[in-house]
């Protein structure tokens, strides 16, 4: 072959080379440039989600802040500082916007002042949604629910509380059955890392049943599991936000709604109440439908109470002292009648029946009438007091009172003497997941119960569609 032939043979093979090599770097130009691009996005995709979560926390921690949720029911934007489209910044350049609607009429879990939180996130040109939902804690959310610890003698075998139970002290477990039979059962039970769990024979643990110990807190199985059903370390709930709360009310900050009466007894006959000022002042009453609180004061002195008849609909009655409980208080369970709240200032006390001491009584339908078993049907909040018997030793044989409610306290009243006074028993009405005495303070607790990120049905949707 001619060195012509040779050349141009050798030409062509690095012309083939070259574009055989063009075509190499531009084929991993292109998958650079996509895999630059796929990180990017999924980079993107990542701090749009961490925006999101961003705004359903700050959201969260707003409502912590309510006493109340907003009267209107209707969705709203967390308002910070953002522009004009209720963008909020991070730092970092992405953004985020929240908005917070109200779960209106819905019931189980979702009931109760819950809302739906809807936040989007955005970086770069990436969006991510988060949707939860959320409802707030109550007074009435626990079947016990106290300041100062639930002492030794309480949370013993044969104790069934079948709502969630919290203390922001130490709750005392004991037994005396050496294997889990009888033994104190919480449906859903808490404390603070300040509080604890104290054991009979085993001390202080975080366990549902410590080594050493004949405890074994029922239902063991699920407590074992932990959160949200057994929690040693749960945030402390606030009583001097809710105190507060009830001074409030009961010094005149009133909404609507609301009468104030002055007397020495009361009686809640159905939708009327009748009170008087002595025993011998004439017998007045008030018509409270259409009423959801009543203010009770008697100087300073305590006013007594018993129901005849069950409120129509769901009403508040709070003393600005001490309460006497003069025999049944029916309030109606929820939905029928009730919720009935009944709230303290000082101290409820369980008064003595004058059958017991020897004392005189008023006639008629006022007496006291506290020397048998009885019922109380309501939720019952004294944050800065307790639940307690005049005299703990009478009645002389042992009477039985039921709280079919809830039960809030400051601190844990004696209620009884070895076989005389009185054995509490608390059964907490379920009713009270979806609905709370009227006036209740939110506790600043907030409990998630659903979680969805990018729901599929909802792609191309506003989290503003249902602002108007």
């Amino acid at each position: 072959m001619s060195n012509q032939g040779q050349r141009g043979s050798l030409l062509a093979t690095v012309v083939i080379i070259a574009t055989v090599m063009f075509l190499m770097v531009g084929v991993v130009y292109t998958l650079f440039r996509m895999n630059v691009s796929a990180t990017t996005f999924r980079m993107n995709g990542l701090r749009a989600a961490t925006a999101a979560r961003t705004g359903t926390s700050l959201a969260i921690h707003y409502l912590s802040t309510l006493q109340a949720m907003p009267a209107t029911g209707e969705p709203f934007f967390l308002e910070m500082e953002g522009d004009s489209s209720h963008w909020l910044s991070i730092p970092g350049g992405d953004r985020f916007q929240v908005v917070i609607d109200p779960v209106n009429g819905s019931g189980g879990l979702y009931g109760n002042g819950s809302v739906e939180i809807r936040a989007r996130g955005l970086a770069g040109d990436v969006t991510r949604d988060l949707y939860i939902r959320a409802a707030p804690a109550y007074p009435s959310s626990y079947s016990i629910l106290t300041d100062r610890g639930i002492p030794p003698g309480f949370m013993e075998d044969g104790r069934v509380l079948d709502g969630p139970v919290h203390s922001n002290g130490i709750i005392s477990f004991s037994s005396i059955s050496p294997d889990s039979t009888g033994d104190p059962y919480a449906s859903m039970i808490s404390t603070t890392s300040s509080g604890g769990f104290s054991f009979a024979g085993a001390g202080r643990s975080d366990v549902p049943h410590p080594d050493g110990s004949s405890v074994w807190v029922q239902p063991y199985s699920r407590h074992y599991q932990g959160a949200p059903w057994w929690r040693a370390n749960a945030p402390e709930i606030d009583f001097s936000r809710m105190r507060e709360h009830f001074y409030r009310l009961a010094a005149g900050a009133q909404p609507s709604g609301t009468v104030s009466i002055s007397a020495e007894r009361v009686l809640i006959d159905g939708n009327m109440i009748v009170f008087k000022e002595s025993e011998t002042s004439a017998e007045e009453t008030v018509d409270i439908a259409g009423i959801d609180l009543v203010i009770l004061q008697n100087g300073f002195s305590p006013v007594m109470i018993k129901t005849l008849r069950i409120p129509g609909h769901p009403v508040t009655i709070l003393a600005r002292n001490d309460l006497l409980i003069a025999g049944s208080v029916d309030g109606g369970a929820v939905g029928s009648g009730g919720p009935f709240g009944l709230v303290a200032l000082g101290d409820m006390i369980i008064t003595s029946d004058p059958d017991e001491t020897g004392g005189s009584d008023w006639t008629g339908p006022w007496q006291i009438e506290t020397d048998c078993s009885f019922l109380i049907r309501a939720s019952l909040a004294v944050p800065s007091g307790s639940f307690q018997a005049q005299v703990p030793y009478i009645p002389e044989e042992q009477a039985r009172i039921t709280i079919s409610g809830s039960l809030t306290q400051g601190e844990m009243g004696r209620l009884s003497s070895v076989n005389s006074g009185y054995e509490l028993g608390i059964a907490w009405d379920q009713g009270l997941a979806v609905m709370h005495p009227p006036h209740f303070p939110m506790l600043g607790r907030w409990n998630i119960y659903s979680w969805l990120a990018d729901p599929p049905e909802r792609e191309g949707t506003r989290i503003d569609d249902d602002i108007v």
